[in-house]
């Protein structure tokens, strides 16, 4: 076994637990639903953030092992999850979570059902469970490669493993920052096209619009010259009634004469 303060560092980065938490234990019998319900909301979330942390210090330490070829030196497992050095049980980690919500929380506005709590504490439970097996087994393995005089070694491949990592994420980031930009540069491409196509549909619908105009402002000059002309010769409204009128079976125009 290595000495303690190592393994309480390699540790600490899983769970962090105050000291005033610690000392206290034992949770009151009357205490409100609604503080249980928000304690096992709580105790689950911390412990589901915690529990991230020691799977992947855990990960770490077996990718080492199997690396290093320590697989016989270190096969076994851990030993009972309630027996590694910051063990604690479930009932005694909800005293904390209640005690702690009675000394920070004023009043519970929601009340809370019996099935809530039910299913709270069914999901806190098998959350803290697997916190504390991933705890243990991160104690298994950190004592063996203590024990193989490699924690050193251990400490230094891990620190190149998270630059790698590292350097891996950011490649992965730059190239999907490329795709985007270049998916984005296409798209402005495609944009532009549509919108060069829309302004020249535009244009020539506005000449079409143009020509037409002209075309009707011709035959309304031309029309109204006409009228003129035959206003002039034949007294008003004369070339209206020839062309409108009774010559083609209405009222006036020839019947009427071209001066009526």
């Amino acid at each position: 076994m290595f000495a303690r303060p190592f393994r309480t560092i390699a540790l600490a980065c899983t769970v962090a637990m105050s000291s005033t938490a610690l000392a206290q234990s034992g949770a009151s019998a009357d205490v409100s639903p609604d503080v249980t319900l928000r304690a096992l909301e709580n105790m689950n979330n911390a412990a589901s953030s915690k529990l991230t942390d020691a799977m992947k210090h855990e990960a770490s330490l077996r990718a080492y092992v199997k690396e290093k070829d320590l697989g016989e030196q270190c096969k076994g497992t851990a030993g009972s999850d309630d027996k590694h050095d910051m063990a604690m049980s479930f009932d005694q980690a909800l005293s904390i979570a209640v005690q702690h919500e009675q000394s920070t929380r004023g009043s519970f506005n929601s009340p809370a059902t019996a099935g809530e709590i039910r299913a709270y504490t069914t999901l806190a439970k098998s959350t803290w469970s697997k916190l504390q097996t991933a705890m243990a087994n991160v104690e298994h393995l950190s004592d063996c490669v203590h024990g193989q005089g490699k924690i050193s070694d251990f400490i230094g491949w891990s620190g190149d493993q998270q630059k790698s990592d590292l350097a891996a994420a950011n490649k992965r980031s730059d190239e999907l920052s490329k795709k985007r930009g270049k998916e984005n540069l296409e798209l402005e491409k495609q944009e532009e096209a549509q919108y060069a196509a829309f302004q020249a549909s535009q244009k020539s619908q506005h000449e079409q619009f143009l020509k037409q105009s002209w075309t009707k402002y011709k035959f309304d000059q031309t029309n109204s010259l006409k009228a003129y002309k035959y206003r002039t010769e034949y007294g008003p409204n004369s070339y209206y009634n020839t062309y409108a009128g009774s010559m083609y079976g209405g009222g006036g125009g020839y019947r009427y004469g071209y001066g009526y």
